[in-house]
C-alpha cells in the first residue's frame, strides 16, 4: 500500500484516495511516504523522507491545482506526470 501526504484543504482528494486503498499520512506527521500532494504553499515538507531508511526512491511531489483525482492517481501509480509532449 502506497504512503501518501495529502496537504490540509484537500479534504476530497483524501478521501477519495484513501476509498481506493491509498494510506493517507497527514502533513504533520511526518515519516516516510511516496507521494507528496500540496497546493501553492508547500511548507511542511521537509518532515517527510528525511532519513533514506532503506527505501530507494524519493517522494514524488504533486501540486494538485488544476489537476484531477484521476491525473494524481496516474501521476502516483507511474511516479512521473504525463508524456514529454502531451
Amino acid at each position: 500500500m502506497k504512503k501518501i501526504a495529502v496537504q490540509d484543504g484537500l479534504e476530497y482528494l483524501k478521501e477519495e484516495l484513501e476509498a481506493i486503498g491509498y494510506e493517507i499520512i497527514d502533513f504533520t506527521t511526518g515519516g516516510f511516504v511516496d507521494a507528496i500532494i500540496y497546493t501553492d504553499d508547500y511548507s511542511g515538507i521537509e518532515v517527510f523522507n528525511n532519513d533514506t531508511g532503506g527505501q530507494n526512491n524519493g517522494a514524488i511531489l504533486i501540486n494538485a491545482r488544476s489537476k484531477s483525482t484521476d491525473e494524481i492517481i496516474y501521476i502516483i501509480e507511474k511516479r512521473r506526470y504525463g508524456g514529454l509532449f502531451t
